[in-house]
């Protein structure tokens, strides 16, 4: 927000139509996920409709400090989610935040569906809804070269199909993922959103240099910037036993050939977002004649252990070709993980046959999945639905109807993952509270803490990453020196309001924490933390209710 007012452009594309409104009154939720979510929870005509239903808005908003601090570089995407039919929310980074700071504004809210396919394209001269039929059905890596912007995003065939993990590519590198927010670009009709401005966002602070110092000294974030960042957590897993396996009939796995150096000889750059200086985006080329990707632990860990796959050339295959086609790379393998085991068991019989460890029929199998003929139009519904009609719901690895991430640490990740806003674990800090060991008790009570301080972050568009870096007291000296005055205690009660609209956002959805699955596969194979009982969990989540139903 500027000197000028809090600026959000409202798009329809059922009537063509975009205009730019002051909305100074959602000043006090700063930006990013505390306007998302103050701007969705307006739309209460909608719902109780289906999350592709025309009227169902998408709403992008940037971090409060985005251009004043470093790594302040997210936007968080608001929606309701395809995948789940309740709260969607994701977050990106690249170079969109600053994007749209310098075309002079705070937030997107987009309405209605066109007829025929549109991008939207954003700069100094306004808002034009401009037709796309020739870009429909072009890859992701085709359309990004066809479009013109100092940021853009994009959908591949996997959005156009309504897959409801498809999500939207932002800048080539980085993704609007998880929930589906690629199906809500088909049913727009939107193809994409080009945006470039020519305003200085740049705001003069002396603290801005003492933050940045802070962060290139800062030990977490040296494994990042000088190291391989995430895919560091490949060997760590594996060695804590908390590692998911082939559909995690297991949690230990011959890692050799996935390590961060395996990976390295494939590295050929790593960038940054816009406005941080830690370059943690790795990016590999595997052949001469193959796109570049990028990648980190998730994606080795959803295309490598948790399907058998053992080597880093054949996991970069199956990104290559999920990021072809707009897929959500962990929902995609966390669906065929638990296809290979449902063959296994002869509950599922598909005419391409699936094994753990055989790439070249995962491959084949996510083609067949995005074209959706005979029974892989039921596999393109997810994990959670697929299981539903076939059978195999114990191994079916979601919690919330979302894709288990690639931890299985103990009963805080366990919990965290489950009542998260978005079944997500970087909801809050909980395999950081298994490996501290934190009691049942304790954990739930920091989990709902965590989150709090979580939805201030993403409102000051803050990559989590620097979490450890930026605590309320360091929000609270930067906000000073931009002449807003909150102290702490000030700053985590409005990171508790965030939560508590987000709360309440997703019991309009129909969430019920009653109506939780946790798949007993989750309590068959050992965690890090030994092996896990639902009376523990039980009692844990009746605290979380007890301490956040407002």
């Amino acid at each position: 927000m500027g000197a000028d007012g809090m600026k959000v452009a409202y798009i329809d594309l059922s009537k063509e139509k975009a205009e730019v409104r002051d909305r100074s009154d959602l000043s006090r939720y700063f930006g990013g996920a505390g306007v998302a979510f103050k701007l969705l929870s307006e739309y209460e005509e909608v719902l109780q409709e289906d999350a592709l239903h025309p009227e169902q808005p998408i709403i992008f908003s940037k971090g409060f400090f985005t251009g004043i601090y470093p790594c302040a570089t997210k936007v968080t995407a608001a929606f309701k989610s395809p995948l789940t039919q309740e709260l969607g929310e994701s977050h990106v980074g690249g170079k969109f935040a600053y994007a749209m700071a310098s075309a002079g504004l705070d937030a997107i809210v987009i309405e209605g569906a066109s007829e025929k396919p549109v991008y939207i394209q954003i700069d100094e001269s306004g808002i034009e809804i401009k037709e796309a039929e020739k870009l429909w059905g072009l890859s992701c890596f085709e359309v990004e070269n066809r479009l013109d912007g100092k940021s853009k995003m994009y959908i591949g065939k996997a959005g156009e199909k309504l897959i409801p993990f498809a999500c939207v590519t932002v800048d080539t590198y980085r993704h609007f993922g998880r929930l589906g927010l690629g199906a809500l670009f088909g049913a727009k009709g939107l193809k994409a959103i080009t945006i470039s401005g020519k305003k200085r966002i740049r705001v003069k602070s002396s603290y801005y240099q003492e933050i940045l110092k802070r962060i290139k000294e800062d030990n977490d974030l040296k494994k990042y910037s000088q190291g391989y960042g995430t895919s560091e957590n490949t060997t760590l897993m594996n060695e804590v036993g908390g590692l998911p396996v082939k559909n995690l009939q297991t949690n230990r796995f011959d890692v050799e050939g996935i390590t961060e150096d395996a990976f390295a000889k494939f590295l050929v750059e790593k960038k940054t977002c816009t406005g941080c200086p830690i370059r943690c985006i790795n990016v590999a080329k595997r052949e001469s004649n193959s796109p570049m990707v990028a990648y980190d632990y998730e994606l080795i860990y959803s295309f490598g252990p948790l399907l058998g796959i053992g080597k880093a050339e054949e996991i970069l295959k199956l990104v290559e070709r999920v990021e072809r086609y707009g897929l959500d790379a962990m929902a995609t393998g966390n669906l065929l993980a638990w296809a290979t085991e449902a063959c296994e068991k002869e509950l599922l019989g598909l005419p391409v046959p699936l094994k753990f460890g055989a790439t070249e029929n995962y491959l084949e199998t996510i083609d067949k999945i995005v074209e959706g003929e005979g029974i892989y139009e039921d596999l393109r519904k997810g994990t959670e639905e697929a299981a539903s009609i076939y059978g195999g719901k114990d191994f079916a690895l979601t919690l919330g109807k979302n894709a288990i991430a690639g931890y299985h640490t103990g009963y805080a990740l366990l919990l965290g993952r489950a009542v998260g806003t978005r079944h997500s674990h970087m909801d809050n800090n909980g395999w950081f509270l298994d490996f501290d060991k934190y009691s049942p008790e304790a954990a739930v009570d920091e989990l709902i803490s965590d989150e709090k301080k979580r939805c201030l972050m993403n409102s000051m568009g803050l990559c989590l990453f620097t979490i450890s870096v930026y605590n309320l007291k360091l929000i609270s000296e930067g906000l000073k020196e931009v002449g807003i005055d909150k102290s702490e205690e000030e700053l985590f009660e409005i990171g508790g309001e965030i939560f508590k609209i987000k709360q309440e956002i997703k019991r309009a959805y129909g969430f019920e924490y009653e109506k939780l699955r946790f798949p007993e596969r989750l309590f068959e194979t050992e965690s890090m933390s030994g092996f896990l009982n639902r009376e523990t969990l039980d009692k844990m989540l009746k605290r979380y209710v007890k301490n956040t139903v407002f």
